[in-house]
């Protein structure tokens, strides 16, 4: 599972997906699942080269757009923080990536904007939305030249990059769409609600990443299929079957 850290976050005290990250590990570490995508490393080093890079460029597409669109929406905080790039460096947090690579979840560096400053009722959503919606555009654009291209033979090393990409992007844009923060699926409820249900959701908005822990947890089956089937299902579609 891939996720973003979300942007509406308070300052101050302890970051709740950092502590989530730390139980997750530890309760791999306890049931043996840790070192989830590192054990495949070993039998396929190639597929773990291109699942990286997958990832990387998936963040990095993510977090730029979300960037983007706060400042086409009119605040700049996260350009002048240097996070309007598509440089990977800009936006990969340190144990959101460790964490990726051994157990399979993860995340990026959230981007911040200031609500106050964006024009527009529906920008919040918007911000939100845009990171996501980056996500399955990159899997379209990937998906081109494997769909329409005679000269990519199926197998061979460019066709497995393509389609490593296709495939978790479709899987990041979805996970990130699930309502539970800090995903960005909360936030784009969060813009379309009127401010007195606002106030009610960030009340629930500091039990998310507890709520996102026990469904990882205890309801991975529910959460793969309402996220890996659909996932497969634009896969397919964007690829040709």
């Amino acid at each position: 599972m891939i996720a973003r850290r979300g942007g509406l976050g308070g300052p101050g005290g302890l970051d709740p997906l950092l502590v989530m990250g730390l139980l997750i590990l530890l309760l791999a570490f306890f049931n043996g699942t840790l070192i989830g995508p590192v054990r495949n490393a070993g039998r396929d080093p190639t597929g773990f080269v291109f699942w990286i890079i997958a990832i990387v460029l998936g963040i990095t597409v993510h977090e730029f757009m979300h960037a983007y669109a706060a400042h086409r929406l009119g605040d700049d905080t996260a350009r002048l923080l240097g996070r309007l790039s598509l440089n990977p460096m800009a936006h990969l947090d340190p144990f959101g990536t460790l964490l990726l690579v051994l157990a399979g979840f993860g995340y990026g560096k959230p981007v911040p904007f200031n609500e106050s400053r964006l024009r527009g009722s529906l920008a919040v959503s918007a911000v939100a939305l845009a990171g996501p919606l980056a996500n399955f555009a990159l899997a379209a654009l990937c998906a081109i030249p494997v769909r329409f291209g005679s000269a990519v033979a199926v197998g061979d090393l460019y066709d497995v990059l393509l389609r490593t990409i296709v495939f978790w992007n479709c899987i990041l844009g979805l996970f990130n769409l699930v309502p539970i923060p800090p995903l960005d699926g909360a936030n784009i409820v969060y813009g379309l609600l009127p401010p007195r249900q606002q106030f009610t959701w960030n009340t629930y908005r500091q039990y998310g990443p507890v709520l996102l822990l026990l469904l990882l947890v205890f309801a991975s089956g529910f959460l793969g299929a309402l996220v890996f089937g659909p996932a497969q299902q634009i896969y397919r579609y964007l690829v040709g079957g």
